[in-house]
């Protein structure tokens, strides 16, 4: 038996002859006969493949409120808002002075009473005016029955006196034709005659007085029924009253607008506002669009560089929907083409400690952008995908990484993508069959994990050939340590396992089956 002292001689030897060894492969390289020359091939088989899209983005709201001063300037009386605190809709968060607003208001009120006044005074004048075109247009209607009853009368008179001097003249003549020589016969008759011209002038008269009495009468009910119609549209309200309440109101709006609320339930992302810093007026009350990423990230830095000045066009506070998170990420265009709206996908977020025991956090595609953008010429469309079971600790601007699954083939035949060639449009395989090689054109659909589906052209159990790994090493120019070849393992195609790695710089890395 050795002693304790020859077995560590005999260790202290065996490491000299390994560190000369060693020396010996640095200074000549690896045998090149350990490098298996012979040909390696797999069979082809089924298998279940997934392809899988991936891209990579920042978390951020789904929707981003940003509350403004709206028509209320002056100086910010209280901010009640805190940077990441959760708000309901209607919770105030921001007060102005309300001064401004309040001399406005009472400058409006003030022109809204004299223009209601001045109204009134309108409005009386023009009662009195359509109660005296009433009373006209009454004494017209008044004389117009009046002339016609008189005028009638008068008519009705000088036809009773013509009636009379007809009968007169007619007995006249009847007398006159008896006594043929009768002076005083022919001088009765001559005399009925000449009144019966009379009396008809007189009636012709009474005639023309009646139809001149008519027309005069109904020119003066028009007038009156005229001036009437005038008195009543012309009173009422004026345009001065009108714009005087669109005033008020505008006026009471812009004062309820000093006291700031959120629109809409959210965290509190950004703060702008300080108390003291003037809020001046702006066009909008608040902007709500999408979340960018980043807005979570900016919000310590927003409230604290706020100044004294105005805030307005920034946006006093910022509220993010954090219940509803999504990714925007650029995915490839060749990816594009195999997704679509309600597609799912699933997330990892490299700053969070992965639980095994958690349910993977899932979401879906929202949308996906019309255009594209391009980066260092790689074209890529933005995707939306929103989360559903976004982890307690997430925040808002973390990265995620996002895998969206575009195609599944179920018990696919499949080959090790190395072995396709490709030659512009046209694929091949080399197959061996009675120990020789033959390329065979084949069509193919999805990759997965460096197994490519083969549509037609093989079939299940034919042998196909993986290149071969050259047995020639050149080492010239090498600066480094030529490493041994590694042990290859067992192909997971049925192949045998390739070699490893060449070391040194610029080694080559072997093909595993």
């Amino acid at each position: 038996m050795l002693t304790k002292l020859q077995l560590l001689n005999t260790g202290i030897g065996v490491a000299v002859v390994g560190i000369v060894a060693g020396a010996f492969f640095v200074i000549n390289g690896v045998p090149q006969a350990a490098f298996d020359t012979t040909a390696r091939t797999v069979s082809v088989s089924a298998a279940d493949l997934t392809a899988v899209s991936t891209a990579s983005g920042n978390v951020s709201p789904a929707s981003t409120t940003v509350i403004n001063a709206q028509n209320c300037s002056g100086p910010i009386a209280t901010v009640s808002a805190a940077t990441g605190q959760q708000v309901t809709a209607g919770q105030v968060l921001v007060t102005i002075d309300p001064t401004n607003a309040q001399n406005a208001l009472a400058v409006a009120q003030a022109q809204l009473d004299s223009a209601a006044a001045q109204a009134n005074q309108q409005q009386a004048a023009a009662s009195n005016q359509v109660a005296a075109a009433n009373q006209s247009l009454a004494n017209a209607q008044q004389t117009a029955n009046l002339d016609a009853g008189q005028q009638a009368g008068a008519v009705a008179a000088a036809q009773t006196a013509v009636n009379t001097d007809n009968a007169t003249v007619a007995s006249a003549q009847t007398a006159a034709s008896a006594q043929p020589t009768s002076q005083p016969a022919q001088i009765a008759l001559n005399a009925a005659q000449a009144q019966l011209a009379k009396d008809n002038q007189a009636l012709t008269q009474a005639v023309n007085q009646q139809a001149s009495s008519a027309l005069k009468d109904k020119q003066q009910l028009a007038s009156a029924a005229t001036a009437l119609n005038s008195a009543q549209n012309g009173g009422g309200t004026t345009s001065n009253t009108t714009a005087a309440l669109v005033a008020v109101d505008t006026a009471t709006k812009n004062l309820a607008s000093c006291s700031l609320a959120a629109p809409v339930a959210g965290t509190v992302t950004a703060i702008n506002a300080v108390v003291g810093g003037n809020a001046g007026s702006s066009s909008g009350s608040s902007g709500t669009g999408a979340g960018s990423g980043s807005s979570g990230a900016s919000g310590a830095a927003g409230s604290a560089s706020a100044s004294a000045a105005s805030t307005s066009s920034s946006g006093l506070i910022t509220i993010s929907d954090t219940a509803h998170l999504q990714v925007i990420a650029n995915f490839a265009e060749s990816d594009i083409a195999a997704m679509k709206t309600g597609d799912s996908a699933t997330f990892t977020f490299p700053a969070l400690k992965t639980d095994s025991s958690a349910a993977p956090v899932t979401g879906t595609i929202t949308a996906i952008a019309q255009n594209a953008t391009t980066a260092n010429n790689v074209v890529s469309y933005p995707v939306t995908i929103s989360i559903s079971n976004p982890p307690a600790d997430l925040r808002l601007g973390q990265s995620a990484n996002i895998s969206v699954t575009t195609a599944t083939a179920k018990n696919a035949l499949a080959v090790p993508t190395l072995a396709i060639t490709s030659t512009g449009t046209r694929q091949t395989v080399d197959v061996l069959k009675n120990g020789t090689s033959t390329p065979v054109t084949i069509t193919t659909g999805i990759t997965d994990n460096g197994r490519t589906q083969v549509l037609t052209g093989l079939s299940a159990g034919d042998q196909i050939e993986l290149p071969v790994i050259s047995s020639t090493l050149d080492t010239t120019g090498t600066t480094g340590r030529t490493g041994a070849a590694g042990v290859g393992g067992t192909g997971g195609f049925g192949g045998t396992g390739g070699a490893g790695f060449t070391g040194g710089t610029g080694g080559t890395r072997g093909n595993g089956g």
